[in-house]
């Protein structure tokens, strides 16, 4: 996929695109995915695929979590997972955004978002039956990456 390609889709979600995340610091694309969607990921909250506005609810509720994690910025900025070939792009939230607009043609969602610093990342996603919302800590990671 191209790089123009890449930033519509995620400007048709509602999302500002800022630029290429090229910093070291923090998690990969990787190390985030490994840590959020793994077979014993415990969501942080669930919420039925066939609920009556279940899309808005992931929406809301991913929101809401990544607010109180500390993963979108002052300017409401933060990065999306592009995927392990592309890495992180910057992105901010605007009061448009719908993260569940980012489904793939199979209608599945995995929705990673990782804070500037790197501390914290706030994922949903569709396992089954359920949208989950995940969150995984990085604090221990120094800023450089590096495990202290």
């Amino acid at each position: 996929m191209m790089e123009a390609d890449i930033e519509s889709r995620f400007r048709s979600a509602g999302l500002d695109v800022v630029g290429w995340f090229t910093g070291s610091g923090g998690p990969s694309v990787t190390e985030a995915f490994h840590k959020v969607v793994h077979i014993d990921a415990e969501p942080v909250e669930r919420i039925p695929r066939r609920a009556a506005g279940a899309a808005q609810r992931v929406d809301e509720a991913w929101r809401d979590h990544a607010r109180r994690g500390d993963v979108l910025s002052d300017d409401r900025s933060f990065l999306v997972a592009v995927g392990m070939d592309h890495g992180w792009l910057r992105v901010r939230m605007t009061d448009d955004a719908d993260v569940t607009a980012l489904v793939d043609p199979q209608g599945e969602l995995l929705f990673i978002a990782r804070s500037l610093s790197g501390h914290r990342v706030c994922a949903a996603s569709a396992e089954g039956d359920e949208y989950w919302i995940l969150e995984a800590d990085f604090r221990e990671q120094g800023a450089d990456g590096d495990a202290t």
